[in-house]
């Protein structure tokens, strides 16, 4: 999809109406991507996650594309937010998020489009499926502050906002006003997840392990880099 390069150089530009009505012509022409029947995922990870938590594999297709359709649609609700379209941004945000339900920064973006509605009550669903499907580290360290930031609007447990809250400034910043090592035992106890869900670790295993032994060095290097990474991260805090 040469489309993706030009609406990416376009909203770096900031010419946003430009690249809504490039998304709108694209999907005039290609009618059956406006018919959410399909599944469209990043990498073999993905479709592991999906089937394991989801399982609905069987009922739907799932395209073979050159490019994620689903960053298409997510563009086209970050031009629309910035034109002001709060309703369009989440129509199509929510789109994304059908072709690809376990992406973690579509996820994401659901939770800064409801910030910026002040809609925070609906961050906490969103927040417990991105601990669920997160593999970037950066991800999961801003989701403890999606969590805490609907506990701080919605004016509940303040002290595991004040828990949550502190681990992020520490994470992020290498600071809080008391040691990250008490935040992680209070998750614990209030089972909040702690870094990178296991499952994640085990696919990635998985996943090298298969790619070596079917000869596909490139691929299986990808994912043994993501999971060096993310049990360096998970090691790190048990370590607190």
């Amino acid at each position: 999809m040469e489309i993706l390069d030009e609406i990416i150089d376009m909203l770096n530009a900031g010419e946003f109406n430009k690249v809504t009505a490039k998304i709108g012509e694209f999907l005039n022409q290609n009618p059956g991507y406006k018919k959410i029947d399909y599944y469209h995922f990043s990498n073999p990870l993905e479709e592991l996650l999906f089937n394991e938590n989801i399982k609905d594999i069987f009922s739907v297709k799932t395209l073979e594309l050159d490019e994620p359709l689903e960053e298409i649609y997510t563009i086209y609700s970050i031009a629309h937010m910035n034109l002001g379209n709060m309703d369009e941004a989440e129509k199509y945000l929510k789109i994304a998020n059908q072709i690809n339900p376990v992406s973690a920064p579509i996820l994401m973006r659901l939770c800064e489009l409801y910030q910026q509605k002040h809609e925070e009550e609906k961050l906490i669903d969103l927040t417990f499926d991105i601990f669920k499907y997160a593999y970037e580290r950066e991800l999961i360290v801003s989701n403890y502050f999606k969590l805490a930031d609907y506990l701080y609007h919605t004016n509940q447990n303040m002290e595991l906002y004040d828990h949550l809250f502190n681990f992020f400034m520490f994470l992020r910043a290498g600071e809080g006003q008391h040691p990250a090592g008490e935040d992680v035992e209070y998750f614990k106890k209030h089972d909040i997840p702690v870094g990178v869900n296991p499952e994640i670790l085990s696919m990635l295993l998985y996943l090298a392990d298969y790619h070596t032994k079917e000869n596909m060095p490139n691929s299986a290097r990808y994912f043994k880099e993501i999971y060096r990474e993310l049990y360096d991260f998970n090691k790190y805090l048990d370590n607190l």
